[in-house]
């Protein structure tokens, strides 16, 4: 189910009800969006999701989602990034889908990388080449998920997720 927050929060720390100095971390200004989804496979927190686009009915398309992979055409959709994990087919998943979380990356990514998905299910890597996309280089086509506010400590790092659609 999607969600709406219409007010803004613009300070970094707040108070707690005895009046102590909190940090607010990363729901700041409400800067990330999570949604629910059902696994179709079992996943865990920091895979990158991708839409399951083998489901027959249009619906289920759009409600399952699996690990992105590179490697099989219809796990290519990705979303973002799980934050919760799924055990099993069937288990209700929180998925970020903008904003800053921890995720999967290669042992390669550093600090302004920009991620995308690669043919290890559930994991980013780094864009390493520059497509031209009316030329020749037909490959490495997918769409820039993420960039990496960090360098990989591993195989994890922290990421701000580009909102898919």
């Amino acid at each position: 189910m999607a969600t709406n927050t219409l007010l803004q929060y613009l300070e970094g720390t707040g108070e707690d009800a005895f009046g102590n100095s909190v940090s607010l971390g990363s729901k700041l200004s409400n800067r990330r969006q999570i949604e629910t989804f059902i696994a179709d496979e079992a996943i865990v927190s920091g895979d990158a999701v991708s839409f399951d686009m083998s489901e027959t009915a249009d619906g289920d398309k759009v409600l399952k989602v699996v690990k992105a992979d590179s490697g099989t055409a219809t796990d290519t959709c990705c979303i973002g990034i799980a934050i919760t994990a799924a055990g099993a087919a069937g288990d209700k998943i929180d998925v970020c889908l903008a904003g800053p979380c921890e995720a999967n990356v290669a042992a390669t990514t550093v600090a302004g990388s920009l991620l995308q998905i690669s043919a290890t299910a559930g994991r980013l890597d780094p864009r390493t080449v520059a497509v031209n996309e009316g030329g020749a280089a037909t490959f490495n086509l997918f769409p820039i998920v993420a960039i990496a506010t960090e360098a990989d400590t591993g195989n994890v790092a922290t990421v701000i997720v580009y909102k898919q659609f």
